[in-house]
């Protein structure tokens, strides 16, 4: 390519002014590359080389050329790499403050640039663009707008998991129940966590079946009083499977079918009265997501732990003694973790059910409410 022929001598060549645009034009990773290349021993200053380069290539309002950042090239990855050479090169620290009125110079032009990338960055969607912003997020160079940046993500999932097309069988029931049959991970997990959090209602309620199932020692017994009460709330969006088999012959606990998609949503069950704190929290990993959520339209889970008595379990890596809340927490945190780690290509949560007595004697308080 010519323009990365005529780069091969440095950011500083003759006319490089003209192919360093036209390179990130026609082939985006090349010019980023050629930009880390230049700029990797120039020290970032207030008004520095990199200073002048953001603000010629990516601000459109005062005379920079305004490379197009939303063009197709410009994945979330690449747009990452440019994010963070804009944030080291443009540093927050050296940031102008103007107070009313003012002629905008290059380090202002330089400041909207990298405000456009990262503008372009946050716009982006799929699994790519959940995964380029949570790394992004848990990069130090952004700890400024980390919060910021995980709310976007989550928000433009709801976006895309929004836009999916109803049809008219599905907008009656739309109308008869107040929701639609999920047709994304996304609208199936979310589904899936609000019938588990009803389960918590339910157990308040006079009718509740929390002494009933408080005293079920068998993990096959409480799945079908856990089915039964999930397939009750269906309201036509989804079917209850028991003991669904996988593709390679692995039997999940329970399993929600949409009745609009392919869309299914696993959970597996643990009592949490027999289990270690390490066998719940390898099995988030090595038996929910790798055996039952290996097909992609298997990727919403639960682990769905219930406990009936007062107990104490061993963090599984510091072994520090974890009270139910405490243990939830850690769970949590796991899923939490694999969902990032896989890009938000997979959605998972750990969801404790606590079948302790509600109201104690007078020197006992009421238990406490469990984190979701």
């Amino acid at each position: 390519m010519t323009a990365r022929r005529r780069l091969a001598d440095g950011i500083a060549a003759p006319f490089a002014n003209v192919w360093l645009p036209a390179l990130l034009h026609l082939n985006p990773l090349a010019g980023v590359e050629t930009l880390e290349k230049g700029l990797k021993e120039n020290e970032a200053s207030k008004q520095g080389m990199g200073v002048q380069l953001f603000a010629k290539l990516f601000d459109h309002d005062h005379g920079g050329i305004g490379v197009d950042l939303r063009a197709s090239g410009f994945s979330p990855p690449i747009l990452l790499r440019l994010l963070r050479l804009a944030y080291q090169q443009v540093r927050i620290e050296d940031d102008v403050h103007h107070e009313g009125s003012y002629s905008p110079d290059t380090r202002d032009n330089a400041e909207k640039g990298r405000n456009a990338i990262l503008s372009a960055l946050f716009a982006t969607t799929g699994a790519e663009g959940w995964a380029a912003k949570i790394e992004m997020a848990d990069d130090p160079l952004f700890e400024h707008i980390k919060d910021r940046a995980i709310a976007l993500a989550e928000e433009k999932a709801a976006e895309e998991a929004d836009n999916v097309a109803v049809t008219e069988a599905e907008f009656a029931i739309l109308d008869k129940t107040g929701e639609a049959p999920p047709k994304t991970r996304e609208a199936m997990f979310m589904l899936m966590r609000d019938r588990l959090d009803d389960i918590d209602d339910l157990l308040l309620q006079d009718i509740s079946p929390c002494e009933l199932w408080a005293s079920i020692t068998d993990e096959h017994v409480m799945r079908r009083e856990l089915a039964r009460s999930l397939r009750e709330a269906g309201n036509q969006s989804y079917t209850i499977d028991q003991k669904a088999v996988t593709a390679d012959e692995k039997e999940t606990d329970i399993r929600f079918r949409s009745t609009g998609s392919n869309q299914q949503g696993t959970i597996e069950l643990k009592l949490g009265d027999e289990r270690s704190g390490t066998d719940l929290f390898n099995t988030l990993h090595d038996q929910l997501l790798t055996k039952y959520m290996a097909a992609d339209d298997c990727r919403a889970g639960c682990l769905l732990v219930t406990i009936a008595r007062e107990r104490k379990w061993d963090h599984p890596k510091t072994g520090k003694k974890l009270d139910f809340e405490e243990l939830m927490t850690v769970l949590n945190e796991e899923a939490n973790r694999l969902s990032n780690e896989l890009g938000g290509t997979a959605k998972l949560m750990a969801k404790g059910i606590d079948l302790r007595p509600r109201l104690g004697t007078e020197s006992r308080p009421a238990r406490r409410a469990v984190p979701r």
